[in-house]
């Protein structure tokens, strides 16, 4: 902790004795404003950090909100539009309900059939056209 040999130096008069005081009194007084400094930024980076905890708190909170609104709406939307394909459905003289539009693969239930293979195998539905 100390810099230099470990030995005192040889004080030979009261001013000698006098300065090293108040040149000691000075580096401690320097310690303590460091020690001081040091403990005022540790204290402001904890609360820092407790309001950002807090802060994104919040906002988590907020996210799950708006995903639980979301979610909310969505299901209200699919409501409604099964409602409304069952009502027109019901206009249509059709109580089966809806007709399946697509097959097991996505593939629009009117688009053409493919041609069978040579031992006499469906190939299944032609794929809708790519546009560009």
């Amino acid at each position: 902790m100390t810099e230099g040999p470990n030995h005192f130096l040889q004080i030979d008069s009261d001013q000698e004795l006098e300065t090293a005081a108040v040149i000691g009194a000075a580096a401690v007084q320097k310690l303590i404003a460091d020690r001081n400094n040091l403990r005022m930024e540790l204290a402001a980076s904890r609360a820092a950090q407790e309001d950002l905890k807090r802060q994104f708190a919040v906002l988590h909170q907020r996210y799950v909100e708006l995903g639980k609104t979301i979610l909310s709406q969505l299901q209200q939307f699919d409501t409604t539009m099964r409602e409304a394909i069952g009502e027109r459905a019901e206009a249509n003289g059709d109580t089966a309900g809806p007709k399946r539009q697509f097959d097991g693969n996505g593939v629009p239930m009117d688009a053409p059939v493919k041609p069978s293979g040579a031992n006499g195998q469906s190939y299944g539905r032609a794929p809708l056209p790519v546009e560009p």
